[in-house]
This record gives structure tokens, sequence and C-alpha cells, in this order.
């Protein structure tokens, strides 16, 4: 059977080495009157002893300080005795990263996981993926300016995005004049600016093959192009994410 060794603390081995001093004088002059002790009763020897132990703990505050840590010690000793023969019958059986782990008892039930499925099904975008107007991008997409410009040439017909249902159609302020906006479906919408004629009204249904009006100057403009809006669920978004690079 082997014998584990435990270490004791440094503080603890200054203590002890600060008794050992007043022990050592205290056997001496217990040897010295020794003659005196054995003529004395059993009772009256004990009583000496209590009071030799009790007058040097009394001047010797680190000796009573070791005597209050002492049962301290000897109860986290057994604590954490009986925590190690608990937990000795849980060791892992298995690693990971090399590091045991902690794994509950065999003898406990498995419990039954719950499977979750779902269907993703795709939808076809309702843009046409071209341009309204044949013509140059002036002007791209910016925080100050969430739009593309495109220049073309005076009355060419504007064509939508795509598919969808006119919410409105008229002159507005603010610099855009003449505007035509086209809700696509699911949040999507277009707006077209700065459009000389209009040939569409609210409510009519477009496709990419009707007109909604034509390219003009309304609003502030130093020229006839198309100021194109895109907005998913009321947020500007970059119409370069929808249209191709080229015209």
């Amino acid at each position: 059977m082997k014998i584990k060794k435990y270490k004791l603390s440094r503080t603890l081995r200054l203590s002890l080495k600060a008794l050992r001093k007043p022990a050592k004088k205290a056997l001496k002059k217990a040897l010295k009157y020794g003659f005196k002790l054995k003529r004395k009763g059993a009772r009256k020897l004990v009583l000496q002893a209590l009071s030799f132990v009790k007058f040097h703990l009394s001047i010797r505050p680190r000796a009573r300080l070791i005597l209050r840590i002492i049962p301290a010690l000897a109860v986290a000793f057994i604590l954490t005795s009986q925590a190690v023969a608990y937990l000795e019958p849980k060791k892992a059986e298995i690693k990971i990263n090399g590091q045991n782990i902690l794994v509950a008892d065999k003898s406990e039930p498995e419990k039954e996981s719950a499977e979750v499925s779902f269907n993703v099904g795709s939808k076809r975008s309702p843009f046409d993926f071209k341009y309204p107007v044949n013509g140059q991008l002036t002007q791209g997409y910016r925080a100050y300016h969430p739009a593309f410009d495109i220049a073309t040439a005076l009355g060419t017909p504007i064509k939508p995005l795509g598919a969808g249902r006119v919410e409105f159609a008229g002159s507005v302020t603010g610099g855009k004049g003449n505007i035509v906006i086209v809700d696509h479906g699911d949040g999507l919408k277009s707006l077209y600016a700065h459009m000389g004629k209009i040939n569409v009204g609210v409510g009519n249904e477009v496709n990419p093959e009707m007109s909604l009006g034509t390219v003009g100057m309304t609003g502030r403009t130093t020229g006839p192009h198309v100021h194109l809006e895109i907005y998913d669920r009321g947020v500007a978004v970059n119409p370069g994410s929808i249209l191709p690079e080229a015209n």
C-alpha cells in the first residue's frame, strides 16, 4: 500500500519551526524538574501540563493561529478525499483534444433527440436584369446618391425592370420631377425619375415589354437621363447588385 506524501505550505512550515525552540525549552525544564513531578499525582501532573501549554499559547499568537488552522485543514482534507472518491467512478472514457471529460453514468437512460426538418424553397426574381433604357451610366450608387443615373437621348422610352403594379405616377417636389414607382411584390420597388411623359397610371399592371413613359428633364437635372432607385422593404439598395455591369 502506497502512502501519499503531502507537502506543507510555507506558512505552516515556518510556524512549526517557530514552535520547535519553545518545545525544546519546555522539555529541558520538564527533565530538570522531573524528580518533583514524580512525587505528585497524575491529576496534578495533567493540570500542570495544561497550565504550561495555556501559558505558552497566551504569549505566542502564532501558535494559537496554528491550532485554529489545523482543524480547518483536517476538514478540507476529508471533504477533498470524499470528492475524489465520488468522481473516480465517473472517469471519462473518451478524450477531446487530449482533455478528459466527465460523462454520465451508463445506467442513466438516453434522452431521445428531436429532429427538425424544413424545406428551403427558391423564388424567381421579379426583375428582368436589364437597364430601363439603352444609355451610359454617368453616376453610380453613393451614400449621398442612392441611385443610378443613366444618360440617353431625350424622349427615349423607359421600361420597368420587371413585372409589377404602378404604385405612383406623377410629379413630386425635391428635384426628381415626374416619377413612376412600380411595386414588384415581396417588398421590392423601383423608382424612375426626371421623366418627360408618363404613359401609365396608378394600379396599372406593367411588364418589361411596356413603356412607363419617356426620358425627360423635369426636376433638377443637367441633361436627359433616367434616375433609377430600387428599394427592398423601404431600404434603398444598390442597383448594381441587380443590373449587369454594362448596358
